[in-house]
């Protein structure tokens, strides 16, 4: 009986491991043929970062659409810009870089919301108690209505993406609230026609909830990292990492999502402080141009076919101080 138990044992652990290396080797097919698959990218776009690093936000902004040549744009309707006073909306300046938009037939991905890409995430006006948060949310409905009604037959808004990563503590923001979130996706589809978005972190989060709330999911998709306990680190990842977490995902919770894109693939260094305050040296070497390349390789193998590249603004700050290999190398890729 004993011989008979060690034979099985053997056989099981022969299976598994067969197992593990059919899927590695499938894997591995799959990328070299994902790596030559068309891919639509895109880029993110924030006129106060450019400005923070000493350029023209509309110059660059004419820039990516004429020079790069990019179609798919994210931009976010910050909060503390849209309505500088209590039931004043001003929509001045996001009008016009998508009016801008619009000349260069270009589509637009809109985050609205409170929470919305680049730190600290939450932008408050001014005027809201943000330690009040019954009247913040109350507030923040009111805005998402406003900025939806603005924008819901701007047929060059293609789909909204509400809040950047919502169940994700990261930021100057309240605790994430999934019961809030459930409320605020239902309050927007009352609001809209259009297809709504919901991202999350591509590394340390589940995408459950995410998936399920929204037509298209999007994950972030970062390489190296700075942290406080390590320094730099690089995520120890596969792309079949990212693939198969979303097909299993849709596949038993969420078959109503159309599809995944990664909404804000890294392409700028990361540094726990502003990078104007780091030596330019040093931030080419924390993101090298070899990084840069193999990053957007790495991206391509996930099968996504939709890639919007998160640092726009910094290869044009670089260019400006003599290194612009990455802005080049950028535009090959539109």
């Amino acid at each position: 009986m004993k011989h008979h138990i060690h034979h099985i044992h053997i056989f099981i652990l022969s299976g598994v491991l067969i197992a593990i290396l059919i899927l590695i080797l499938a894997n591995n097919i799959l990328d070299r043929i994902f790596i030559n698959k068309q891919t639509t990218f895109g880029v993110s776009f924030t006129p106060r970062y450019a400005n923070e690093l000493g350029l023209d936000p509309k110059q660059i902004y004419i820039s990516i659409l004429e020079n790069l040549g990019a179609r798919h744009i994210r931009l976010a309707a910050y909060w503390d810009e849209i309505e500088p006073t209590e039931d004043n909306f001003d929509f001045t300046e996001l009008d016009y870089y998508i009016n801008k938009a619009k000349q260069y037939n270009a589509r637009i991905i809109l985050a609205i919301g409170y929470k919305l890409p680049r730190w600290p995430e939450c932008r408050a006006p001014n005027w809201i108690d943000s330690e009040n948060l019954t009247f913040l949310r109350e507030k923040q409905l009111k805005m998402l209505k406003n900025v939806i009604s603005r924008y819901e037959n701007n047929p060059n808004v293609s789909f909204w993406q509400l809040e950047n990563e919502p169940l994700l503590e990261f930021g100057v923001c309240p605790k994430p609230d999934r019961e809030f979130l459930e409320k605020e996706v239902h309050f927007v589809r009352t609001l809209t026609r259009k297809p709504v978005m919901i991202t999350d972190s591509g590394e340390l989060r589940l995408w459950h909830t995410p998936m399920v709330l929204s037509d298209i999911f999007g994950t972030t998709l970062y390489r190296v990292v700075d942290t406080k306990l390590l320094g730099p680190f690089q995520y120890p990842l596969k792309p079949y990492f990212y693939r198969v977490k979303s097909d299993l995902t849709r596949k038993f919770f969420a078959k109503n999502n159309q599809k995944t894109i990664i909404s804000e693939l890294q392409a700028e260094g990361w540094a726990m402080k502003p990078l104007t305050k780091v030596p330019i040296e040093e931030q080419t070497e924390r993101f090298s141009i070899d990084l840069f390349k193999q990053t957007v390789d790495f991206a391509k193998k996930t099968g996504f076919d939709e890639i919007y590249l998160w640092g726009a603004e910094w290869w044009f700050y670089l260019a400006k101080n003599n290194h612009p290999e990455y802005l080049k190398f950028a535009q090959t890729l539109f």
